[in-house]
C-alpha cells in the first residue's frame, strides 16, 4: 500500500514538474519567432487607430516594413486575458497609448488583423486559425507606427 502511496504521488510531483517546464506564460517571444505573418509576403497593411473615423491604407514597401520593425522590436510573452497585460509597469508608460488595428494583407488576401494596445499587448486574428493568442509586451519599445499612421493620414 505505502508503494501504491509513493509511486502515486511521484507520478503526481512529475507531471506538475512538466507542466512548469513547458508553461508558455515563461517564454518571451520574438515577433518572428511566432511565425504568425510572413513579413515577405505583406503588400499592403490597413490602419485604423482607436477614436479616429479615419482608416489608412499603407502599400509603400518602405513603410511597410516599418511598421512591421515595429513589431520586431517587442518582446511578447503569452497570456490568457488582455487583463493580465494591465500591471504596474504597464500603467506607469502611458504616453503615446494608441490603439490600433492593423488588417494585414499578402498578396492582396486578408490573413489577419493585429490588435495593438499601445505597448501594453498585442492579439493576433488569424483568418486561417480558430485561436486568438494574447501576448504581453514586456518591453517598452519606441514604435514608430504613429508617425507612419500621421503621415498616410495627412496624404
Amino acid at each position: 500500500m505505502k508503494i501504491v502511496r509513493i509511486l502515486i504521488f511521484s507520478l503526481i510531483g512529475i507531471f506538475a514538474l512538466s507542466n512548469l517546464i513547458y508553461f508558455p506564460g515563461f517564454k518571451v517571444w520574438a515577433f518572428s519567432e511566432l511565425k504568425l505573418i510572413d513579413s515577405e509576403k505583406v503588400t499592403s497593411l490597413t490602419i485604423d487607430r482607436k477614436g479616429e473615423k479615419v482608416d489608412v491604407e499603407i502599400t509603400d514597401k518602405k513603410e511597410i516594413q516599418t511598421v512591421l520593425n515595429d513589431f520586431s522590436k517587442m518582446e511578447l510573452r503569452k497570456i490568457k486575458r488582455e487583463s493580465d497585460a494591465n500591471d504596474s509597469d504597464t500603467k506607469a508608460v502611458k504616453e503615446n497609448n494608441y490603439t490600433y488595428n492593423i488588417y494585414v494583407y499578402e498578396n492582396n488576401q486578408d490573413v489577419g488583423t493585429i490588435y495593438l494596445s499601445g505597448t501594453s499587448y498585442m492579439v493576433f486574428y488569424s483568418k486561417f486559425s480558430d485561436e486568438i493568442p494574447i501576448y504581453k509586451i514586456e518591453n517598452n519599445p519606441d514604435l514608430e507606427i504613429h508617425e507612419v499612421f500621421n503621415s498616410a493620414k495627412n496624404k
